[in-house]
């Protein structure tokens, strides 16, 4: 997958939970699953979009106790070298954009 700035992608990642609340329940989960049969293609069409709940059955779902935690999660802190250190600037950047 090519994101919007235009990097190659192998997940796509959002998080749930109360944004109003700093502290609670909430869960990062990717937003894409291959269809049946195609869990190594790298063709978009064999690609579909998945809900927590989808995420939850297939158990990719990953509960943490912070919202800023699934936040950095779902911005990528799980990535390793530089591209943990793009994936971090670009989490600050749309962070600052929004206050």
């Amino acid at each position: 997958m090519i994101t919007d700035s235009g990097q190659k992608a192998s997940h796509k990642m959002s998080w749930v939970g109360d944004p109003s609340k700093k502290r609670g329940n909430f869960a990062v989960f990717p937003t894409i699953s291959p269809k049946p049969g195609k869990e190594m293609s790298r063709s978009p069409k064999d690609w579909i979009e998945q809900t927590p709940q989808q995420a939850k059955q297939r158990n990719e779902l990953i509960n943490v106790n912070s919202r800023r935690k699934a936040e950095k999660l779902a911005a990528g802190s799980w990535k390793k070298g530089s591209e943990k250190k793009i994936a971090m600037a670009e989490y600050r950047a749309n962070k600052t954009k929004r206050k």
